[in-house]
């Protein structure tokens, strides 16, 4: 039996993603750096709106005041050298590289692969979640407790 596969668009850069039924886990990025960018960039934005209000830049400042004191001083370390303008050598093997990848490319048949794994998907996937079925005899089990009672 093929395994199924699921498809969607990554929720940060939009790139169409594919997935299979093991390797899913209700991912929602196309790799663990559009995770971290997106972290990184809701951490931010509620930073941002945590600063809006007035009583937190009271007391941001407020820390800041305490942090002050207790270091004596608040400064930034400066920046790092900047390297001198060396010019590099192009690598031979892009090129070759390159040449590979289009190759790849045309040779590569019509099913999709997953994107964590590689292993083949069929032509058709789905766009949503797998349906969980919970616990089947959770109603009959009640009502089996209910009709012991009463004898």
């Amino acid at each position: 039996m093929q395994a199924t596969g699921r498809l969607f668009l990554c929720a940060r850069c939009r790139a169409q993603v594919f997935i299979c039924r093991r390797c899913d886990r209700g991912n929602r990025y196309c790799d663990a750096d559009c995770a971290q960018a997106a972290r990184r960039e809701n951490t931010r934005a509620a930073g941002h709106r945590y600063q809006q209000s007035r009583s937190s830049r009271f007391a941001h400042a407020a820390r800041a005041r305490r942090h002050r004191v207790r270091c004596k001083f608040v400064t930034h370390h400066r920046s790092p050298a900047s390297p001198a303008n060396d010019v590099l050598q192009p690598d031979p093997t892009d090129a070759a590289v390159a040449v590979a990848t289009d190759a790849c490319l045309a040779a590569a048949p019509t099913t999709s692969r997953c994107h964590c794994c590689g292993c083949p998907l069929p032509l058709f996937v789905r766009t949503g979640f797998v349906r969980r079925r919970g616990p089947r005899c959770v109603y009959r089990r009640t009502t089996e407790l209910l009709n012991d009672d009463s004898s």
